[in-house]
């Protein structure tokens, strides 16, 4: 692993910026630093208790919140940790029960097929670590009948110390155990993904992004708290009176209210309690006399006499001598008009009953004539029909002219004359004014004087509306009779005087009422003001708690409104932190790894946000990784990511790889191996893989040290899934494993019954066979060829004892042929199906082959 950068300065620089802050902010910096992961609500939640405390805006304790220093900020990331055992894994995917793998301090291979159950294992790593591609855990979907807790015992050391085991029941991200780093496939997309920008949080660069998430919760909670004590409505303004001093002061509650001055208003001294009762009673002697009581019957008299003035001024003006002058004047007119019009409208010859109706057609015509374009003299002879503009003949000339001298002559001008003298005198009874004049004497005469005895106007009022009224009706009348109106001389005077007095009347008493108005205005005001006091006094612990809730949410406001700039100035420390961390330490972490790798070159790009760190990676800026590079380029790539990351982790913590060489070609797997091996040096590893070539490469580096690395082989059972069976190499047909199974074979054909001793001591031929072959390559040819490894250990050669070589071929080359003979996998011939081993060959040859290896090798 590349050299690691200096991961304490960004925990410098963000305790450096802690101190410079409010206690409560410093206490979630030192809880992040201590905890190395999101704040937990409980944490949260004590410290907006504190700020609250801190702000004066609650009682309590505060958090112990000293200045952080180096020794704040020095915390076990700097030990060594390592794993040292994970057993009794239960309601984990199908994992077998009581299985225990024991780490080795250096390099643990755990080898199986797939689904063999070696991702159950990883899981419970991952959720333990809480790395980022951690899954869900579940039980064996296939036998569980309910979905059990899953649970596992995780023995850890740190610095070689080791802890208290872990008895771990499903959480997430256990320290010291969040050291942990795991690459599996799911990894790769997180360190390698389609849109090429991904969140990249290494140990100290995260802390910023736990400390803003942390102040963000906090925020929130404070934000709660506001909403719920801030007042939304004011539920006081109905129980008072608009019309109070009160209802003003109720209508500004708010933080700026003083409490001091509504708690002296809500005071009423024992005189102010009784002048509520003294109010009411005086209230209600003066509503009962209203100014409208007395006015009422004045302003009524006051309309009556100025309409009697405009009567007895209309009649007073008409003159019932003149009317009736001008009316007989009309009458001689009209009669001598009918007289002239006798030869003009055919004599005796036109019914009496038509001729109205031909006289108006006659005076019809001549006013069209006189809005005609004719000549004066019109007709005259020659002269065409204005009408029908035909030739007229001289009859029809002379009869035109006899209606026109008819229409417009002096009977008729005489006839106009006199019903002009007619309607001028009788203009002052037809006014308007005087027919609305009648009508409002006719209304109210008849209630003036109620109760006193009428005046005499009023009476004379009563006579001269109904003679008015007379006359207008009789105009009407054909022939019309002159109407007899009488005015006394002295009326008009005493209407105005009556007039006047009426009107003096009214004006006292208006200035009257308007005094008593004002006073029950006054007194109903300040009866308003009392009660809402009273009111204001049953009320007052509410209004405090309100006017108290108020203050207290502006106070939070106003000191809400500085977490933006807390945030802000967090987020440049932590660009700050991130351009020393990343950009000067994980570019050169990065490039050396994929140097190592043979990775292709990819570039770096660090954006920036909301105290966190992230990274992105391109090949150019129009095509993805993902369609530039092959599939084993992107995993050298990500594995290259992945060891960069883990190298700021600081200290020795294990890195764990599921099958991180699928898509790899063998060169690159030799590689991958080799990285492996230098980094178990400083870091525990732990292998997970189904890959032969792989696990025999990582064994075959440690053949002159096997205490430096572990291997166990992960199998299936009987349904059962994780089976942890130790070994010292992939294939578990080791000579120890096989001598085994032959003890055992001539143990059990001992015991065996005559019919089935012959099955018995053939498996144990079957297990000789695999013997001679594991002597063959091990010891007789000294490793120079070894199954699943590519090259041929030349140097090996000289170890071959060619001396002993030609007797131990010589001993042990019949009893593997025989063997093969014996074992169902071979064909035989016919004639020698039927003979079976014995048991007593089966010893003798046994005891012959270990006389051949043992005379070899000494």
């Amino acid at each position: 692993m590349a050299s690691s950068p200096t991961p304490r300065d960004a925990r410098t620089l963000l305790t450096t910026w802690a101190n410079d802050q409010d206690g409560w902010v410093r206490a979630i910096v030192g809880e992040a630093v201590l905890s190395r992961t999101e704040l937990t609500a409980a944490v949260v939640e004590r410290v907006t208790e504190s700020f609250l405390v801190e702000k004066q805006l609650a009682e309590g304790e505060l958090l112990d919140a000293p200045e952080l220093g180096e020794t704040d900020t020095d915390d076990v990331e700097s030990h060594a940790l390592r794993l040292v055992s994970l057993r009794d894994c239960h309601g984990i995917n199908a994992l077998s029960k009581d299985q225990a793998i024991e780490f080795n301090p250096r390099l643990t291979i755990l080898f199986g097929e797939n689904a063999a159950g070696k991702t159950g294992y990883v899981r419970v790593l991952k959720r333990v670590a809480n790395v980022r591609s951690a899954e869900e855990i579940i039980p064996d979907i296939h036998r569980a009948t309910a979905r059990p807790q899953p649970q596992a015992v995780l023995a850890y050391s740190v610095d070689d110390e080791e802890q208290p085991a872990l008895e771990w029941t499903g959480e997430t991200g256990v320290p010291p155990l969040t050291r942990l780093s795991v690459f599996d496939t799911p990894a790769v997309a997180l360190h390698l993904d389609e849109n090429l920008t991904y969140v990249y949080t290494p140990p100290d660069l995260a802390l910023f992004r736990y400390v803003h998430s942390a102040i963000e919760a906090v925020r929130a909670r404070l934000e709660e708290r506001k909403a719920e004590k801030e007042p939304r409505q004011n539920p006081f303004l109905t129980a008072f009176a608009r019309d109070s001093t009160v209802y003003p002061r109720m209508e500004q509650l708010g933080p700026s209210t003083d409490m001091a001055e509504i708690e002296q208003l809500a005071t009423l001294s024992e005189s102010e309690r009784d002048e509520i009762d003294a109010l009411k009673l005086s209230i209600q002697s003066l509503g009962s006399e209203t100014a409208t009581g007395r006015t009422g019957p004045l302003r009524s008299r006051i309309a009556a006499l100025r309409a009697l003035a405009d009567v007895v001024s209309a009649a007073s003006a008409f003159d019932t001598a003149a009317l009736a002058a001008a009316t007989d004047e009309l009458e001689q007119a009209q009669k001598a008009q009918a007289e002239a019009g006798t030869s003009v409208l055919g004599g005796e010859d036109l019914p009496a009953e038509v001729r109205p109706a031909w006289q108006s057609f006659i005076e019809a015509g001549e006013r069209y004539l006189q809005t005609s374009a004719v000549q004066p003299t019109y007709p005259q002879a020659d002269d065409a029909c204005i009408y029908c503009r035909q030739p007229l003949e001289q009859s029809a000339v002379s009869l035109l002219r006899s209606y026109r001298e008819y229409a417009s002559g002096a009977a008729a001008t005489a006839v106009e004359v006199a019903g002009t003298k007619v309607s001028k005198v009788r203009a002052p009874l037809l006014a308007d004014d005087v027919e609305q004049a009648v009508s409002t004497l006719n209304a109210l005469l008849p209630g003036i004087g109620d109760g006193d005895e009428p005046p005499a106007w009023a009476a004379e009022g009563h006579a001269l509306a109904d003679a008015v009224t007379a006359a207008r009706a009789s105009f009407s009348e054909e022939p019309a009779s002159p109407p007899k109106i009488d005015v006394q001389d002295d009326l008009a005077d005493r209407v105005q005087a009556a007039l006047a007095e009426a009107e003096a009347a009214m004006r006292a008493a208006e200035g009257d009422a308007s005094t008593r108005k004002a006073r029950l205005a006054e007194q109903r005001g300040r009866l308003a003001t009392l009660e809402a006091r009273s009111t204001l006094a049953r009320l007052l612990p509410e209004v405090r708690a309100y006017v108290e809730n108020a203050i207290w949410a502006s106070k939070l406001q106003a000191v809400l409104r500085r977490f933006q700039g807390l945030l802000r100035s967090l987020t440049e420390v932590s660009k700050q932190a991130s351009n020393e961390v990343l950009n000067e330490n994980f570019r050169e972490a990065f490039e050396e790894e994929c140097k190592a790798l043979r990775a292709p070159t990819v570039k770096l790009g660090f954006p920036g946000r909301r105290g966190e760190a992230a990274r992105s990676k391109t090949v150019s800026a129009d095509h993805s990784l993902t369609k530039v590079l092959s599939e084993g380029e992107q995993k050298v790539v990500a594995i290259a990511d992945f060891l960069a990351e883990a190298s700021f982790r600081g200290g020795s913590a294990p890195l764990v790889f599921d099958d991180p060489v699928t898509s790899l070609d063998y060169r690159r797997l030799g590689e991958i191996v080799s990285r492996i091996v230098e980094l178990s040096e400083e870091h525990q590893i732990v292998v997970l893989t189904h890959n032969i070539w792989f696990a025999s490469e990582l064994l075959a580096r440690f053949d002159q040290n096997p205490a430096g690395c572990a291997f166990y082989q992960v199998l299936e059972r009987d349904g059962a899934k994780g089976v942890i069976v130790g070994g010292v190499h992939p294939r578990i047909d080791t000579q120890g494993e096989i001598k085994k199974r032959i003890k055992k074979a001539i143990t059990d054909a001992q015991a065996a019954s005559d019919s089935q001793r012959a099955e018995v001591v053939e498996r144990g031929y079957e297990h000789i066979r695999a013997w001679c072959e594991q002597v063959a390559e091990k010891d007789l040819l000294a490793d120079v060829a070894r199954r699943y490894q590519p090259n041929i250990a030349m140097q090996n050669l000289e170890r071959i004892r060619l001396d002993k070589l030609s007797d131990a071929i010589d001993a042990i080359l019949p009893i593997y042929l025989r063997a093969c003979r014996y074992i169902g996998g071979h064909s035989q011939p016919m004639e020698t199906l039927d003979i079976r081993p014995t048991l007593e060959q089966l010893k003798d040859d046994w005891q012959a082959l270990q006389d051949a290896r043992k005379g070899y090798l000494d």
